[in-house]
């Protein structure tokens, strides 16, 4: 794993920099102009009827992938509008030293319904372990980021104040959570639904990163997805471990890594994990 590229504090300040300022600059120059003011015509599915993507979508990640190209000599990259469009080299490119892996909108259907929950993720991969990642909610001007092995940081663009992000440990009466199971084969992905929605308390959120950031600031207590993605669960995966939480994959409880495959559980601790697997896959549901 090539970590030399972040043990260095110069090293990390100037990745910190570059991805904080370019994520600002995305959103002011593309994000934040289209929205609101998307037409129907400039609304388009991928990969299946509700995969929807926009004109903001695509020319947000092109700006970003031309801002990142040779960054830290670094030329890789997989961007979640353009994933499915490179079948061909997609594993090839995941097992890269070192590779850039972005999100331009993560809550594309937020976005398109003018609702608020919406954000930029952008995530250094070495090996397929994601290293340092970095979530923007432009709504809100605030940063959320991490290096691994060195802690998870908010920062506050309006009063430019950062503080470093702990999950709180104690024992929690009313679990909070959110997520979905999409991903989930049938018949099982019915049974996992309606335990979680029988034996926990619930918001939809609809964005990855937006779940994240309310898990590590303490307003959620758990995430569960049915399946994963490199864009969305690298920094889900970073932020929460390094914040003081626990991500495991549900089926085996192994860590994460760009080529997982199956549920993902995040908590803000062990004990809140093992609950909602519990929940979720009761094993006369499994058997």
């Amino acid at each position: 794993m090539s970590l030399t590229i972040i043990s260095n504090p110069e090293k990390r300040e100037k990745i910190l920099n570059y991805i904080s300022d370019l994520s600002i600059e995305v959103n002011n120059k593309i994000i934040l102009k289209y929205f609101g003011h998307l037409r129907q015509q400039q609304i388009f599915t991928k990969s299946s009827e509700d995969d929807f993507v926009s004109i903001a979508d695509r020319e947000s990640e092109e700006f970003i992938v031309n801002k990142l190209q040779g960054f830290l000599d670094i030329n890789y990259y997989i961007g979640e509008e353009t994933s499915y469009l490179q079948k061909d080299n997609f594993e090839d490119i995941l097992k890269k030293p070192l590779l850039w892996v972005i999100d331009p909108i993560d809550g594309t259907k937020n976005y398109i319904n003018n609702t608020n929950e919406f954000c930029t993720m952008i995530s250094l991969v070495s090996d397929t372990i994601p290293i340092a990642t970095f979530i923007y909610y432009p709504l809100k001007e605030l940063l959320v980021y991490a290096f691994k092995g060195f802690g998870s940081y908010l920062i506050r663009f309006n009063s430019q104040k950062t503080s470093r992000l702990f999950i709180k440990k104690q024992n929690i009466k009313n679990v909070l959570g959110s997520g979905g199971t999409k991903g989930i084969a049938e018949p099982l992905r019915q049974t996992v639904l309606k335990n979680l929605r029988n034996n926990t308390k619930r918001l939809f959120v609809g964005s990855a990163g937006i779940e994240t950031i309310m898990l590590a600031t303490n307003q959620i207590h758990f995430i569960f997805h049915g399946r994963v993605t490199p864009w969305d669960h690298s920094p889900l995966d970073l932020i929460i471990r390094e914040a003081g939480g626990c991500v495991f994959m549900v089926n085996d409880k192994k860590n994460f890594n760009t080529f997982s495959e199956g549920p993902i559980l995040a908590a803000c601790n062990n004990q809140i994990w093992e609950e909602i697997k519990e929940i979720a896959f009761k094993k006369n549901d499994v058997n």
